[in-house]
């Protein structure tokens, strides 16, 4: 095992120090908490490879199920706005620029659809279901399809997922740019309110936005994932 010092010097001293203090000023146990992280944010990303991919395939479905019954003529939802009702909004210009990098990333104009969705940004998913986006792809297609979210109306199902999507961009992000994951962090909620989340309610919010979408699949992931064995395990 890495000795304290040893680690610091790894990892800088200020960056070692957020551990330490987290570890109240046990440097040894710094090191196991750093080890500890890294054991859960490997085991964070396999579980959140199954659920994007179980996501957005849901999503696609659901939309190309829906357009193929009011506009069959078109040819995929991420590109002809025809089957947008009068009172929804088609693509802002972010939305269009994930689209057209990922149509690029896919091999341009002559990608496939598939190819196309698999290059799609977590980002992306995760602002499908945002407030703007509540009368084109929400109130038309996607309620339908979350039917296991609880809430008396369409607009209350869209706002807890939107929210559990909102955190596990959050988590995504701190996995992706290798920052610390041990202690709680602040996130904005609806309404400019200030919400504070461990790991451990994230990881719920992975598991619950996965059950909405596919039972089946969370049940397997429970089955099979390191994850909660892990947060058992914290050091301290």
């Amino acid at each position: 095992m890495v000795s304290p010092s040893d680690l610091e010097q790894l990892i800088s001293p200020g960056r070692f120090a957020t551990f330490v203090r987290l570890a109240n000023a046990d440097r040894s146990l710094a090191v196991d908490l750093y080890e500890w992280t890294g054991a859960v944010a490997g085991a964070l990303f396999a579980d959140f490879r199954t659920l994007e991919v179980v996501f957005r395939n849901h999503i696609d479905w659901a939309l190309r199920s829906y357009v193929a019954s009011v506009a069959p003529h078109v040819q995929h939802w991420m590109w002809d706005s025809c089957w947008i009702p009068p009172q929804g909004h088609w693509w802002d210009e972010d939305a269009k620029e994930a689209l057209g990098a990922a149509r690029k990333r896919a091999g341009g104009r002559k990608a496939s659809r598939g190819a196309v969705i698999a290059e799609v940004t977590f980002g992306f998913w995760r602002y499908i279901v945002s407030g703007r986006y509540e009368e084109s792809f929400w109130n038309t297609a996607l309620d339908n399809a979350f039917t296991n979210i609880p809430g008396h109306a369409p607009g209350d199902r869209r706002r807890r997922l939107e929210q559990s999507m909102i955190n596990l961009l959050g988590l995504r992000n701190r996995l992706a740019h290798h920052e610390p994951i041990a202690k709680p962090w602040t996130r904005k909620l609806p309404g400019g309110r200030a919400g504070t989340f461990t790991l451990d309610d994230l990881y719920d919010d992975l598991v619950r936005v996965l059950r909405w979408t596919s039972p089946a699949h969370a049940s397997s992931l429970l089955r099979t994932s390191r994850v909660p064995r892990l947060l058992a395990a914290r050091p301290c």
